[in-house]
């Protein structure tokens, strides 16, 4: 029993020194602006800032830079190759055939070969990319709803016992 209010004492000391700090990081910039401004519902810690926003362009930008602007390219560029490019070659092979123009078949053939062949692995690697970085945000920023841990240390207001659940 004496280990219980003991450490009740102790976990009421920590969350009165406003020791706890879920994801020990800056929410303001130099100049005191926030940097997660409030436009999203639910995932709010107070009245200017989110702890969490869904991935998208401003968060990849900001937390991969140039890495997610070549990973988002190099998907657009495979995806218009595959879905753009593809067709029109198809159909400037297929209209060679059936009015028997070789130069058509060739320029056909080649760009359908091209695309598709550069095509598919710029959209994979892309992809691919973009995957690692969701997953990467994911497990360093998402919620957790069904975990909880508990840290004792210093922080930047003091030291405490930080119970995170």
């Amino acid at each position: 029993m004496k280990r219980l209010f003991i450490i009740l004492a102790i976990m009421t000391i920590s969350c009165s020194l406003l020791a706890q700090d879920p994801y020990g990081r800056d929410y303001h910039d130099d100049n005191g602006r926030p940097l997660f401004p409030y436009d999203g519902p639910e995932f709010m810690l107070g009245q200017d800032y989110v702890l969490w926003q869904p991935f998208d362009d401003v968060i990849g930008y900001s937390l991969y830079g140039s890495r997610y602007r070549k990973a988002k390219a190099s998907k657009n560029w495979g995806v218009f190759l595959c879905t753009i490019v593809a067709p029109i070659s198809t159909l400037a092979f297929i209209e060679g055939i059936a009015e028997e123009l070789p130069g058509y078949v060739v320029i056909g053939a080649a760009g359908l070969g091209g695309s598709l062949g550069g095509g598919i692995p710029l959209w994979r690697k892309g992809r691919r990319e973009l995957d690692w970085m969701l997953d990467d945000y994911a497990r360093r920023y998402a919620p957790r709803p069904y975990s909880s841990t508990m840290s004792f240390g210093p922080t930047r207001s003091g030291i405490g016992l930080a119970l995170n659940f």
